[in-house]
């Protein structure tokens, strides 16, 4: 019986927790993130890529044949 009584409380912390985050309409978090992408795009190597002189993993293309 405790540990169910222990567990509920748990529960309503959480939600209690839960429903005192701060919340942003849909709409305002996709205008926010599409600034954040805009600006950050010049700088993304996701979006930009590595050039070859800097890739730390590129393969060495020497061939060496006995």
């Amino acid at each position: 019986m405790m540990s169910q009584v222990q567990a509920m409380k748990k529960q309503v912390t959480q939600l209690r927790q839960e429903a005192s985050v701060q919340r942003i309409p849909v709409s305002q978090a996709c205008e926010e993130l599409i600034k954040h992408c805009q600006e950050h795009q010049k700088t993304d190597v996701l979006v930009t890529g590595i050039s070859p002189s800097e890739n730390p993993f590129k393969e060495n293309k020497t061939c060496n044949l006995l």
